[in-house]
């Protein structure tokens, strides 16, 4: 997922997210790794998976716990693009992968 993040409030959203993490939602989603990057004024969201786990991400709006991170991240995380109204709008395409095997 890609938003726009002030790279002041890095730390703040980290601190939710580990917060977020030390609950049992991430791995009954599925989650099996979650990397947050930042470049400038833009905050990257990749989370792994063994399998792919977006129809119980999209499930798990209605969680409570994702209701208070999502709440708590609205006010720090902006959208990339005015267009983008759902999280769907705002996850990246991979165009290349590598693996060294």
């Amino acid at each position: 997922m890609v938003r726009r993040m002030n790279p002041e409030d890095a730390e703040l959203v980290a601190k939710i997210f580990e917060e977020h993490d030390q609950t049992s939602l991430p791995r009954e989603i599925g989650a099996t790794r979650r990397v947050l990057f930042r470049f400038h004024d833009l905050y990257m969201h990749l989370i792994e998976a063994d399998e792919n786990i977006m129809s119980r991400l999209y499930e798990a709006r209605n969680h409570p716990i994702f209701q208070r991170t999502d709440a708590q991240l609205a006010k720090i995380l902006t959208p990339y693009s005015p267009e983008t109204v759902d999280m769907r709008d705002s996850r990246a395409e991979i165009f290349y992968n590598w693996e060294a095997r």
